[in-house]
């Protein structure tokens, strides 16, 4: 290993995030600061009938800041009877650290927990599918993917 790769490994166990599990009126209290700056992914992940289906989400969060969320609807969007992970958002300056992973694998984890065998996740940025690609093959299969395009890309 090299001294960059070492330093980096130290600092990142350092500075890891606490991944976990919340019920929907905590995972509501910590996602309003994300909506007192909302940019369009927040409007359209982290409210509306997007955030009403949930019932429990997995947070990131470093120190006391969210920094990221995966939402979990057990009857689906719109009540469709497939459980669903609805939203997955990690703040700009912590994506391409690996803590979206992170929280899609635990959110995946506890659907399986909660006896869901096939998950709903509908993708729209190229990033949730890279991420949905760097799980364990046995959580991946465990994911319905529907691909909406690319259209969070810009967000």
């Amino acid at each position: 290993m090299s001294e960059i790769e070492k330093a980096t490994n130290i600092e990142s166990k350092e500075s890891a995030p606490r991944i976990e599990v919340v019920p929907r009126d905590v995972l509501i209290e910590k996602i309003r600061p994300l909506h007192e700056k909302p940019d369009i992914a927040i409007g359209l992940l982290l409210s509306g009938d997007r955030i009403a289906c949930c019932d429990e989400g997995v947070v990131a969060e470093q120190e006391t800041k969210l920094i990221g969320v995966a939402t979990i609807a057990p009857k689906g969007e719109e009540m469709s009877g497939q459980p669903t992970i609805v939203g997955l958002y990690v703040i700009p300056e912590h994506r391409g650290k690996g803590v979206g992973t992170q929280i899609l694998k635990r959110a995946v984890d506890r659907c399986i927990e909660r006896g869901f065998e096939n998950i709903r996740m509908d993708v729209m940025s190229l990033n949730a599918m890279k991420i949905i690609n760097k799980l364990p093959e046995d959580l991946k299969k465990k994911i319905d993917v529907h691909d909406l395009g690319n259209i969070m890309d810009n967000f």
